[in-house]
């Protein structure tokens, strides 16, 4: 097995403004999108601005679920087609058209997961890979038997994303996954305690403060196993293809919503522990939602230096936003100011500017500002929409000189 990568400051720092998950079916709705004086109306030439602004690679989100499913006619609601393998492999060969490095985030969940859904994946779409469950429901497996259909299925989801011609120097595997990976989590057999699936979020969320050690016995142990099997799998692709994997790397991503700087050094040593060394440490920092912490200038500074120190992983901030205005919608409480950083144009860039301009001389990898061009962001995004045209606000058509340390000055 290859050895971890060592990351060095040598390293350019990422910059990883992407096309979102939606972007794909923002433009088949006639959507457009406006920068100074260019328009964008085809995928390929948005991710094109956004790389002529400083972006260093793209971004898909890949589910189990295989396809798409085709919209109904007088069906309101859309078919949950935004983090499909068909829908990450369009996102591929965009990249591979562009020349831009995707970092594809395999989440190992049907169709979806975050902090608070964890989704067990689903291989029926999969025969081969299906067959290696031999007729068992997936919570019916014992963790070597989950760890075969991932290895399997790591393996075919990384030929898959190699074959469209893209370059992956980093794989993220799964999104927010404080508490579980690939169904491991509250109910599976592998967690003793499956009464913790009716405990109130709000109590769930905080668990960890006070059971750091319950996790790392009862979860995250077993999802290093889990992520480990993964892995290999994808790394067996490289092979197969006779693609060199010498500067591949490897990340898993976590929340810093629900999770102290002690928790999130924690968990990364525990997967180190238990089989599965990471190359760099994933969190999510969403200043302006809800949370344990207030001061979420200082969250975001220990977290980073905690995780540095105690497990020597640099970080990369997977999801990050700021709001620029009002917020509604199911984002309606996400409404915390940090520090003097308003919510408007002049604050949302200005907070991004000194969160990279920190970053780069205090142990991170790179920041991905999340969803910049998805309507549904409310005033996170980083347009303003009239209609279906996305008009750039400060803080897009700053970006450039925001990433090279200029702004402002």
């Amino acid at each position: 097995m290859r050895d971890t990568v060592s990351v060095t400051r040598d390293e350019p720092f990422r910059v990883a403004l992407s096309l979102s998950p939606f972007s794909l079916s923002q433009f088949e709705q006639g959507f457009t999108f406006r920068v100074g004086d260019q328009t964008a109306s085809t995928p390929q030439e948005l991710q094109k601005i956004y790389c002529d602004l400083g972006a260093t690679e793209m971004f898909a989100r890949i589910a189990t679920k295989r396809y798409d499913v085709p919209r109904k006619e007088g069906f309101d609601k859309e078919p949950d087609n935004n983090s499909t393998l068909e829908h990450g492999l369009s996102l591929c060969r965009i990249a591979a058209e562009l020349g831009v490095p995707m970092n594809p985030e395999i989440m190992c969940a049907y169709t979806y997961m975050d902090m608070s859904t964890q989704q067990a994946p689903n291989f029926e779409e999969y025969p081969d890979i299906y067959a290696l469950q031999y007729g068992k429901a997936w919570e019916e497996l014992d963790l070597d038997e989950i760890c075969t259909v991932l290895k399997a299925y790591g393996r075919f989801v990384a030929e898959s994303i190699l074959a469209t011609g893209c370059t992956v120097n980093n794989w993220n595997l799964s999104n927010e996954a404080n508490y579980g990976f690939a169904g491991i989590s509250y109910g599976l057999k592998t967690a003793v305690n499956p009464k913790l699936a009716k405990m109130p979020s709000s109590l769930r969320y905080v668990l960890p403060t006070v059971a750091i050690g319950w996790f790392k016995r009862n979860i995250w142990r077993y999802d290093a196993k889990a992520f480990a099997a993964t892995r290999e799998g994808i790394l067996a692709a490289y092979e197969k293809l006779g693609i060199d994997d010498t500067n591949v790397r490897f990340s898993t991503h976590i929340t810093t919503v629900v999770a102290t700087p002690e928790i999130c050094a924690a968990y990364f040593n525990c997967l180190k522990e238990n089989g599965y060394a990471p190359d760099t440490a994933g969190i999510s920092y969403y200043p302006s939602a809800p949370s344990m912490c207030r001061d979420k200038e200082k969250l975001l500074k220990e977290t980073v230096t905690a995780i540095y120190e105690k497990c020597g992983l640099p970080v990369f901030i997977a999801e990050y936003s700021y709001p620029s205005g009002a917020m509604e919608g199911p984002f309606a409480a996400w409404v915390q100011k940090t520090g003097a950083y308003e919510h408007d144009q002049q604050g949302q860039a200005s907070l991004y500017a000194d969160v990279i301009a920190w970053g780069k001389t205090h142990h991170m990898a790179g920041i991905r500002y999340w969803a910049p061009d998805f309507k549904g962001w409310y005033s996170m995004a980083m347009f303003e929409f009239d209609g279906n045209q996305g008009i750039a606000k400060t803080i897009l058509k700053e970006h450039k000189a925001i990433t090279e340390l200029r702004y402002g000055k």
